[in-house]
């Protein structure tokens, strides 16, 4: 008894799908009519001369019966066509949702993973403070060149091991507290949003998506930013709350981990308002943002008192980059007034 073959089929995986077939099918059926239309033609061309059909005689009832058919076919051919152009257009759409759908799961995923890695480095410290081998008698010496005076007028008491363990305590509570240690009033998670913006670089959508990166943590991870085309754009952005602003906080990628910094904004301006009462933009603060400098710096604000929801980040050059300006994240900070009453001039 013969064994039946096991060679796999090297088609069976291009199986197309049900549109195309459709649109081969309907393909097929115009070119088969055009070529039947173009024998009937030359066939009667050889009988009746050059005038082909027009030199039969038919009458009019006859040719307007056949005029009709030619048209009534036409349309079903249209219409035929038009179907599966449609049921492409589907296909593609639903591709696309798939895709962004995958992009944001593995976004989810990777920064989960960031933050719960961020969370076993802190308790592996807390865990290593608590050790008693840290105050072993070697440890002292260290501390001969401290100076006890200074420490004491700072309210050192003599507990060393509680006044260092308080010391990281602090350090490690203002980097998880976004690194600050201050509210920022235009992150994502808290309400902000951006409204508008120049034109993105290589992005498609009118108010694009990556956009929302410059209210979000980049976690100093190289390309987690919003690139603008060109070496100068603008990004306008509603605040979560109505605010006093104080400061503003402009940052690029580390120096230590960057391929590239070239593309960090240089001379940067930031305006206000309160939307909508009033429509005149006032300028907050122009500085200069130093890639020589740590790359989280910090900027007090000129025009301090007035009321604002709405801030407009502009850049009129970047650190050498023709292409495009990378933003990683623009942060403001300030107090909720208790009323009103300061309001930005009209």
């Amino acid at each position: 008894m013969e064994k039946e073959s096991t060679t796999p089929n090297p088609r069976a995986h291009l199986k197309k799908p049900p549109w195309q077939i459709a649109l081969t099918f309907f393909t097929k059926n115009l070119v088969l009519l055009l070529l039947l239309l173009l024998l009937s033609e030359t066939i009667l061309r050889l009988l009746f001369g050059n005038k082909g059909i027009y030199s039969i005689g038919l009458d009019s009832r006859t040719a307007e019966e056949t005029k009709s058919f030619f048209q009534t076919t036409t349309k079903m051919m249209q219409v035929q066509i038009e179907a599966a152009d449609r049921k492409i257009e589907k296909e593609i759409v639903d591709l696309r949702n798939e895709l962004n759908e995958r992009v944001d799961d593995f976004d989810f995923v990777y920064r989960t993973k960031l933050r719960d890695l961020g969370e076993n480095v802190q308790s592996k410290i807390r865990s290593l403070i608590g050790k008693e081998w840290i105050w072993n008698n070697k440890s002292n010496n260290v501390l001969d060149g401290f100076n006890f005076k200074k420490r004491k007028d700072e309210g050192f008491d003599g507990d060393m091991k509680g006044y260092v363990k308080e010391m990281i305590e602090k350090a490690i509570e203002k980097h998880a507290a976004d690194g600050l240690a201050t509210i920022d009033y235009a992150v994502a998670s808290g309400g902000g949003m951006v409204v508008k913006h120049s034109e993105p670089y290589n992005l498609q959508d009118e108010i694009h998506l990556f956009a929302l990166k410059i209210l979000q943590p980049s976690f100093g991870e190289p390309g987690q930013c919003f690139p603008l085309k060109g070496n100068n754009g603008y990004v306008e952005i509603k605040l979560s709350h109505t605010i006093i602003p104080e400061a503003i906080t402009l940052e690029h990628v580390a120096k230590s981990v960057a391929y590239d910094r070239s593309m960090a904004p240089k001379e940067c301006k930031v305006f206000g308002w309160l939307h909508p009462d009033s429509k005149k933009m006032v300028l907050l603060r122009e500085f200069t943002y130093d890639l020589e400098k740590r790359n989280v710096q910090s900027f007090n604000v000129w025009e301090k008192g007035y009321a604002v929801n709405m801030m407009r980040f502009e850049f009129k050059s970047n650190h050498g980059d023709p292409t495009h300006t990378c933003i990683y994240r623009f942060r403001v900070h300030g107090y909720e007034p208790h009323s009103l009453s300061s309001l930005m001039p009209q």
